[in-house]
């Protein structure tokens, strides 16, 4: 407790831009020896940033500011805001300075809302089945709510994970050990450390990811139809968990596998690779595999572009954009008339509210809406 109190006050000071060069040395120290301290410096960043004028103010409304920030650190959201970063780590930029802000009266705040921005991790014990004498497993879940934005979590080998909305990610407490596995539901892209020893698996309802040190998508959602994998750097390696025997897929840079789990379904060429179906090619009943433009940057692609606050759509039906907006803003849709289910999308959103998005398909499609709070019903003029 003391020493991460010690890191409160070194971050505090770096971000006020009055930190001493041995300071500076000693945060970034403790950075290098605890990796989960670079989550807590990149919040506390990312708080400095999102809270400029409330920590600015004089001496006689402090008490009144404190109050504020401590409040909305308990309720702190479980998508904070992810500062603009240029290196691999946060902390290689510590040596430049920032706007000077009075870090006396924000680091009051700085325990609290660390401690807030950790609520949507929880950590729970998971019975044994077979053997009553075998030891209880802990099991860390982390939690990315409906309406959050990428949310970052860094594991304890130091791999990052960034969260899609509606998303669950669980390991167990002997993760960093001799094994590296984690099981989730909904969409990850992780940043995976390299490690020969120990490889990492990512375990969804129906297939097995595995990898040794890369960077790549994981889509798998429970309500949609297929699996997929997006691999950006590195290599990675699919399995079947139906039919272990069966083939394993070995994806390079930029390709795309899409499971269909439907197992009497095969999966189209077009649809996986889409709109690049000229490079896809299929592999078996319920798999295939499509090549994406190795020349587009990961926040232009629609795989990977939520990672960036991006929600890109290219060549998405209704159904399926309806789906991602209703991750994407906490909402519920509803398309009450067939026909419309065969529209087709392509755009991007950013910082539209939904009722913007709305209007702006509208431009291109002929339907109406009605929104009544969080539900939404599409239907024909």
């Amino acid at each position: 407790m003391q020493q991460d109190s010690r890191l409160y006050i070194l971050v505090a000071r770096k971000l006020a831009g009055e930190a001493t060069e041995g300071e500076l040395r000693e945060l970034k120290e403790l950075l290098g020896e605890h990796f989960d301290y670079e989550y807590i410096y990149e919040m506390l960043s990312a708080y400095w940033k999102q809270e400029p004028d409330a920590l600015s103010l004089d001496d006689d409304n402090s008490q009144e500011v404190f109050d504020r920030i401590i409040s909305c650190a308990v309720h702190v959201p479980a998508h904070f805001p992810e500062p603009e970063i240029q290196h691999e780590y946060a902390y290689d930029n510590l040596f430049i300075p920032l706007r000077r802000k009075p870090w006396k009266k924000w680091i009051y705040a700085a325990a609290t809302i660390a401690a807030g921005g950790a609520l949507w991790i929880y950590t729970f014990t998971v019975k044994p089945v077979s053997n009553s004498h075998s030891p209880r497993k802990q099991v860390n879940e982390i939690i990315a709510e409906k309406g959050s934005r990428s949310t970052k979590v860094i594991l304890p080998d130091g791999s990052k994970v960034w969260l899609n909305a509606d998303s669950r990610l669980t390991y167990h407490d002997g993760f960093n050990n001799r094994i590296r596995e984690v099981q989730l539901e909904g969409e990850a892209f992780f940043d995976v450390v390299k490690d020969s020893v120990r490889p990492f698996t990512v375990h969804t309802s129906a297939i097995d990811v595995k990898v040794l040190g890369t960077s790549f998508n994981v889509k798998s959602y429970p309500g949609d139809a297929t699996i997929e994998a997006t691999l950006v750097r590195g290599m990675i390696e699919v399995i079947q968990k139906n039919d272990p025997s069966a083939p394993k897929f070995v994806l390079h840079p930029h390709e795309k596998l899409v499971f269909n789990k439907e197992s009497n379904s095969h999966v189209q060429p077009a649809v996986a690779g889409a709109p690049y179906k000229k490079k896809t090619y299929a592999t078996g009943q319920n798999i295939a595999i499509a090549a994406l433009p190795g020349n587009k940057a990961d926040s232009l692609m629609s795989e990977t572009s939520w990672r960036y606050n991006k929600l890109i759509f290219d060549g998405d039906s209704f159904r399926q954009l309806a789906d991602k907006m209703e991750r994407w803003y906490d909402v519920k849709i509803n398309i009450l008339d067939e026909k419309l289910l065969h529209y087709r999308f392509k755009g991007i959103f950013e910082n539209e509210t939904i009722q913007q998005a709305l209007l702006a398909l509208q431009l291109t499609n002929n339907f109406q809406y009605k929104i009544n709070e969080n539900e939404i019903e599409i239907f024909e003029k």
